[in-house]
């Protein structure tokens, strides 16, 4: 009897590790595809940042959504609590906002898979003067911090996810 129970165990443990190699395999296949999707989306220079957390000088905030910076190679609109209105004004997310069509956009390697994502808005046609720079880490996963720095606030920090563009974009120029 004994023999019989240390079988049924041993036979147990051995189907319970099966299963939990398997469930290892099927994570790691999930998270490669989702890693090559967000460097997709990355590569692709038009995609949305959806912000689910921001952080202050004056603390941290969950935000509902329609907090976002949707991106294309020539057009940035950013709905975001703070952007584009004075300092001391009420903001809700999609009252406030900006959108510049002259920017520089960098992308580079950052460490552990990440890319970092450099936005600097041209000063003389920014909508929002005191935008200098936008900064996204984006881990391999679409997990993302915005960092936005402004020449008379401390920077103001955003945590959410990136994924593909939302907007609607006007139409360009040239472009049909």
């Amino acid at each position: 009897m004994k023999n019989l129970s240390k079988s049924i165990f041993v036979f147990a443990l051995t189907i319970w590790g099966a299963n939990a190699v398997h469930a290892q395999g099927s994570l790691k296949k999930d998270e490669a595809k989702k890693e090559a999707e967000v460097q997709k989306i990355v590569s692709s220079g038009r995609y949305t940042f959806e912000a689910t957390k921001e952080v202050s000088k004056t603390g941290a905030r969950s935000l509902r959504s329609g907090a976002d910076l949707d991106i294309s190679k020539d057009t940035l609109i950013a709905y975001l609590p703070g952007l584009g209105k004075a300092p001391a004004a009420v903001t809700s997310a999609r009252a406030s906002g900006i959108t510049c069509n002259r920017f520089k956009y960098e992308t580079e390697a950052g460490k552990n898979g990440h890319t970092e994502v450099i936005i600097k808005p041209e000063q003389k046609n920014a909508v929002d003067k005191d935008v200098k720079e936008l900064k996204l880490n984006i881990s391999s996963l679409g997990y993302t911090t915005l960092t936005v720095v402004r020449t008379d606030q401390k920077p103001v920090s955003y945590y959410g996810y990136i994924k593909q563009e939302e907007a609607d974009f006007p139409r360009t120029r040239g472009v049909r």
